[in-house]
C-alpha cells in the first residue's frame, strides 16, 4: 500500500505506505495546534493513506510546509535505522518531497 500527501491541486507526492505514515506520524509529533495534530495520527492510525495539505487551513498549511521543507529530512537522516531497506533512495524521496514545497 502507498499514501500520497497532496502539495497542491497540481502537485502529490507518493511513497510506500510505511514511509507516508512515517511522514505523517513525525508532521503529528511536531505541528503546534493539537486538532491538527490530532487530525494527523487519525490518518496514520486509520490507514487512509493520503494527506491534503489545504485541509486544514492556510495557518496550519505554512506550518506543515515549513517542516515539510526544512526538518523532515534531517529527521529522516537522525531517525530511520541504517537497516532501512535502500536509506539512499528513502532520502531522495523525502527530499523531493521537501523540493515540491518550495
Amino acid at each position: 500500500m502507498s499514501g500520497t500527501i497532496e502539495v497542491s491541486p497540481q502537485l502529490r507526492w507518493s511513497a510506500a505506505g510505511w514511509l507516508f505514515d512515517w511522514t505523517v506520524g513525525y508532521l503529528a509529533d511536531h505541528v503546534a495546534d493539537a486538532e491538527v495534530a490530532a487530525g494527523l495520527r487519525e490518518i496514520v492510525d486509520e490507514n487512509l493513506g493520503w494527506l491534503g495539505l489545504d485541509d486544514y487551513g492556510p495557518e496550519a498549511r505554512a506550518e506543515l510546509i515549513a517542516l515539510l521543507r526544512d526538518k523532515v529530512v534531517p529527521a529522516a537522516e537522525a531517525d530511520l535505522p541504517n537497516t532501512v531497506d535502500n536509506k539512499p533512495a528513502v532520502l531522495d524521496l523525502l527530499r523531493d518531497l521537501a523540493e515540491a514545497t518550495r
